[in-house]
């Protein structure tokens, strides 16, 4: 395609738009996703409309390079070939396993091409493989269901546990829950399933409960969690103090953990905060299993705020991807949707792994998601009617090494003036009104009177 005039006018002037195409096209590739939906579906099956041409109008709507649901289906229904009904039945049927599914499937391609490329992030703690852990709620949907029309009270169509990789930046796993009122914990049996020995995870006081606990450190693997209020832990010697971080000084203490005839012994680090949290907490308080050869306790302290790294990712989904589309209100199509934003920013990690090892690691975090996004929006509808699918498939299916040089060939043309980051300064704290019983005013009298003030 290099060769192709047209595609080299885009690389030229919307190279984000042709990475990340390339990215999406071999992410998602329609060969795989359908060979996916064979080996996972458990009740669906194939008629006339294929899976894959369901996730490919799904995740150009996530992506913004679509309106809605029904401007993409239009859009795109000569390919999809059944009516409106039928894809929406089809999309509000599709089953958790294989949202997860494409998640998975999505990460073990960016594992590919980022050991490829190389230069990737530490792990964190040497001989583990960091992995970050956070639920995320589905917001509200209209009351579209007949059962939620005649109701107040806001449709939850479903939350899920995330698990990020920090090393490769990238989602590694997804676990959707259909019930909006379920616990994140109802899903702590499948997340423990996949622990591996030598693993390292970093979670929320909502994953501090004796089983995890105990069953990580059952697997050899390690964890970092805030303790939750309500465990209840026995001291084993005095607690000593072991230095500072930026954000407080750090203690430590030895303690017993017990459940059911069973006990493990843990590291206690408390962090006495130089301020406090959004929660107004002023201490805070960290359960692990590392040995402290592995990891000091300021080592564990530090690590922990690694954990901010899935809040940013998610920052990143609500504002940059289209990740819940408020119209869909059936849980499985809500998770199905999450699910696409969440292989849509492993496909933006690889862009950015691609940009990084071509122009350098400054270069590449001085970009902007919002820009990128909004190229991406901007550029792909046109440009795939210029150059169809077929052909960005077609170069996607290549090789890895062939792939990778691909998109450091394209990153060569950014220029980072478009794409950087907008720096602003701190936000000067708001002024109470002194008269509230003024409703509005008029800015031109405002700015008449800044006018005759000047002269």
């Amino acid at each position: 395609m290099f060769n192709d005039a047209v595609f080299r006018s885009f690389v030229s002037k919307r190279p984000i738009a042709v990475m990340s195409q390339l990215a999406v096209s071999r992410l998602l590739a329609a060969g795989t996703v359908d060979g996916l939906f064979e080996e996972v579906a458990e009740e669906q099956y194939k008629r006339k409309l294929l899976f894959s041409s369901v996730t490919k109008v799904m995740a150009a709507v996530v992506m913004s390079k679509h309106a809605s649901v029904n401007a993409a289906y239009k859009k795109m229904k000569a390919d999809i070939g059944v009516s409106l009904n039928a894809f929406y039945n089809k999309l509000d049927r599709v089953e958790p396993v294989l949202s997860q599914a494409l998640v998975r499937h999505a990460y073990q391609q960016v594992c590919e091409i980022r050991k490829n490329l190389g230069k990737n992030r530490h792990n964190g703690i040497s001989g583990y493989r960091t992995r970050i852990v956070d639920g995320n709620h589905i917001s509200r949907t209209e009351h579209r269901l007949a059962e939620t029309r005649d109701i107040n009270a806001a449709p939850l169509p479903g939350k899920s546990l995330v698990v990020l990789d920090p090393r490769y930046e990238a989602i590694a796993d997804y676990f959707p829950i259909e019930d909006g009122h379920a616990s994140e914990r109802s899903t702590f049996d499948e997340l423990l399933a996949t622990v591996c020995g030598g693993d390292l995870w970093i979670g929320d006081r909502n994953f501090c409960t004796y089983k995890v606990m105990l069953e990580i450190n059952q697997r050899n693997a390690a964890f970092v969690v805030r303790k939750h209020q309500n465990l209840g832990t026995t001291g084993q010697g005095r607690r000593k103090r072991m230095g500072a971080t930026e954000t407080g000084k750090v203690f430590e203490q030895a303690i017993n953990v017990s459940h059911q005839g069973q006990t493990i012994r843990l590291r206690l680090i408390e962090v006495e905060l130089s301020g406090e949290t959004r929660s107004g907490d002023t201490t805070l308080t960290i359960l692990t299993n590392l040995p402290a050869e592995s990891a000091t306790a300021i080592e564990v302290a530090e690590l922990y705020r690694t954990r901010w790294k899935i809040e940013t990712a998610f920052q990143v989904l609500t504002t940059t991807l289209n990740c819940e589309i408020n119209t869909l209100c059936y849980p499985k199509a809500a998770l199905f949707v999450f699910a696409l934003a969440l292989v849509s920013y492993n496909a933006i990690a690889v862009v950015q792994a691609a940009i990084a090892r071509q122009r350098g690691r400054d270069f590449a975090t001085q970009m902007s998601h919002y820009y990128m996004a909004l190229e991406i929006a901007e550029t792909t509808d046109g440009m795939l009617v210029a150059l169809p699918l077929d052909r960005w498939e077609q170069m996607a299916s290549t090789n890895t090494a062939g792939f990778n040089q691909a998109l450091c060939r394209v990153a060569q043309a950014i220029d980072l003036s478009v794409y950087r980051k907008s720096k602003r300064a701190p936000k000067k704290p708001k002024k109470k009104p002194k008269d509230k019983s003024i409703v509005h005013v008029s800015t031109a009298k405002i700015l008449a009177q800044r006018k005759r003030g000047a002269c």
